[in-house]
């Protein structure tokens, strides 16, 4: 992956010529006559933003890529990082851990980095003339300046009306982050936030439903929902940024909001970041602190709790560390009283507490022996008897489908020594096998726009992908496999609306091919111990799988979804004579080889302790490798 490098000489010119640049524009634009307030503050807070990316004293020989050399690693699909565990293999210095590979940085070894380039042997390609920094700059500022400037015009009724209708009526009831009645009352007179009405078109146009009304203007062009999220939330960005919504209640609201939009090999650090100010925010106006005249349950109650559920969302997406700690809050949780009916919130905060226990056991202090194998409570304990009528069957599975995310999770996949029939083996089993057959057939393209759901099928393929490399018969070996290509095509569907999904799908392909490769080896070495089919019949369907078949003879048999109501097809005895050992023996060296490198990542995606990019090339299209 090409990175781009600075040299320090060059930055400290870079730097100066910028405030140059900066302070002629600037002086003329903020001068001009009749410059609004709100214009004049935008342009100012995107100088300062520009300013203060830059260093203007830079003590150290050579600056580094921050997406790479800041942290000294490189992940374990980069070329280099294969190459350097070879090389310091032989050495025995050993680099790689559960992050990743880690090299050392020219301070601490004395061998220097391979992206540091030496002031006078730079390549001259390096090195920007004047000029061209100067139309970088004004190039950034007015890109910047535009985006933020387009943000604060409204998007058409059209569109407005549709998406925050859709809004209302799919997201609002699992998140009630707004208030309903307050935001329709202003919006019909036309003063609600430009910025709060845009994040809620931004969340709600990765609806199927809202893919006729995606026009950024009128009688504009119908975008796809990715290009008109992208816009939308670029906008956003700067806004949000230069400080241009002066309500913090609806600045809250809007981050929050913005935070469930992820696009880029690195959204789930930005909406991660997103999500943290708006908790900051939080905890600024005292949300999380009870008050004598507060009411339980009022809309600012909702709204803090709303982001105590993303907080554990978010923690187990991007792997990473919860904001809000509960000792920290002075609010009672929301007690579901069973005389009144469960609403969808109800639910999902009850299953998002149940994941704040499963993170628990991810944390670094935790015993990494110890999983959650007794006492977990059922989806329909957690659902009980007494429901409203919003939970109707789509709402279930949505709810369903993050349950089973929960579930697949409270197992530790890597544990040592954990025994495949173990109670949070067949858990997770069965978990992946339910939220396939939610997303495939019970609720297809049904689903509330959440980043839940295609996080949740990228678990149940991680799941498939582990049931395949533990596989011993041919039956499971194949069952496995339909998992997965199942799997990848949800994904793949999904890509339209959600990049994690396409980069996920994208990871899954590479497996198959990788499988493809190896297969012919696997089935020899299988068939010459076992070679009994399978009875199709006794394969249970997966809307089946849960509530009907035995749970031990599931996990036993390493049971796994395939296309929903399909039996995998008998794999033909291969022809020819029987290789002999050695050769088998290098067969199987092979595969283990080309599938190392998969299997830290599936591995990795599933270990809550480890944070989750996109950062490794087989997650990254052609157009994302060119602009790395």
């Amino acid at each position: 992956m090409p990175i781009y490098i600075r040299t320090a000489s060059n930055l400290q010119w870079w730097s100066e010529e910028l405030s140059h640049v900066v302070t002629r524009n600037a002086a003329a634009i903020l001068s001009t006559q009749g410059l609004s307030q709100i214009r004049r503050k935008l342009f100012r807070e995107i100088i300062l933003s520009v300013l203060l990316f830059v260093p203007t004293g830079v003590s150290s020989q050579t600056v580094h890529h921050p997406l790479w050399a800041a942290l000294g690693q490189r992940r374990d699909l980069n070329p280099e990082a294969v190459i350097r565990e070879k090389l310091d293999g032989a050495s025995g210095r050993r680099f790689r851990d559960r992050i990743g590979l880690w090299i050392s940085s020219q301070s601490s070894d004395g061998h220097g980095d391979d992206t540091a380039f030496d002031v006078n042997t730079a390549p001259v390609s390096l090195s920007f003339t004047q000029s061209q920094h100067s139309q970088s700059v004004a190039s950034l500022l007015q890109e910047r300046y535009s985006s933020a400037v387009n943000a604060c015009h409204r998007l058409p009724s059209s569109t407005r009306d549709q998406l925050i209708a859709i809004f209302f009526s799919r997201i609002h009831p699992i998140l009630p982050l707004i208030d309903q009645e307050s935001f329709l009352r202003a919006y019909s007179h036309g003063s609600a936030s430009v910025f709060l009405e845009r994040a809620i078109c931004l969340v709600a146009a990765k609806d199927q439903a809202a893919s006729s009304f995606l026009r950024r203007s009128i009688n504009g062009p119908l975008s796809t929902s990715r290009q008109f999220c992208s816009e939308i939330y670029t906008g956003l960005v700067v806004a949000m940024d230069a400080g241009l919504e002066s309500d913090r209640i609806t600045r809250i609201r809007s981050l929050a909001l913005m935070s469930l939009h992820c696009e880029g090999h690195e959204s789930s650090e930005a909406a991660s970041m997103h999500l943290c100010r708006a908790i900051h925010e939080a905890q600024t106006a005292g949300l999380h602190l009870n008050r004598p005249d507060r009411v339980h349950g009022d809309s600012l109650s909702r709204l803090f709790w709303c982001l105590w559920t993303l907080d554990k969302m978010h923690a187990s997406i991007g792997g990473r560390p919860v904001l809000l700690a509960d000792r920290d809050i002075g609010l009672r949780k929301p007690i579901v009283n069973t005389s009144h009916p469960k609403t969808t919130f109800d639910v999902w905060f009850a299953i998002s507490d149940l994941l704040s226990t499963v993170i628990s056991f991810y944390r670094p202090s935790a015993d990494p022996t110890v999983g959650w194998e007794t006492n977990f409570p059922s989806f329909e304990e957690i659902m009980g008897d007494n429901f409203g009528e919003e939970l109707d069957f789509t709402m279930l599975g949505f709810l369903e489908v993050y349950y089973h995310a929960v579930a697949i999770l409270s197992c530790r996949s890597r544990m040592p020594d954990r025994p495949q029939n173990s109670n949070s083996s067949i858990r997770q089993g069965l978990a992946a096998v339910r939220i396939h057959s939610i997303v495939a057939t019970e609720c297809a393209q049904d689903l509330p726009p959440l980043p839940i759901i295609p996080y949740a099928l990228s678990l149940s393929m991680s799941v498939s992908y582990q049931q395949f490399r533990s596989s011993r018969l041919i039956t499971h070996f194949n069952r496995a496999k339909a998992s997965l290509q199942a799997c990848c095509s949800l994904l793949e569907s999904m890509g339209i609306y959600w990049y994690s999904a396409e980069a996920m799908a994208r990871l899954g392909r590479r497996a198959l091919r990788e499988i493809d490769v190896a297969k012919p080896g696997l089935q020899r070495s299988q068939e010459q111990g076992v070679r009994q089919l399978m009875d199709p019949g006794s394969i249970p369907s997966v809307s089946d799988a849960v509530t009907t078949a035995s749970t031990a003879q599931l996990a036993a048999d390493d049971y796994s979804p395939g296309v929903s109501g399909c039996v995998p097809a008998p794999v033909a005895p291969l022809e020819g004579p029987t290789d002999s050992p050695t050769e088998l023996h290098r067969v199987e060296e092979n595969r283990q080889s080309a599938l190392e490198d998969i299997d830290v990542l599936f591995g990795d995606f599933l270990d809550l302790s480890l944070p989750t990019n996109f950062w490794d090339p087989v997650f990254l299209t052609e157009e994302d490798k060119g602009s790395t």
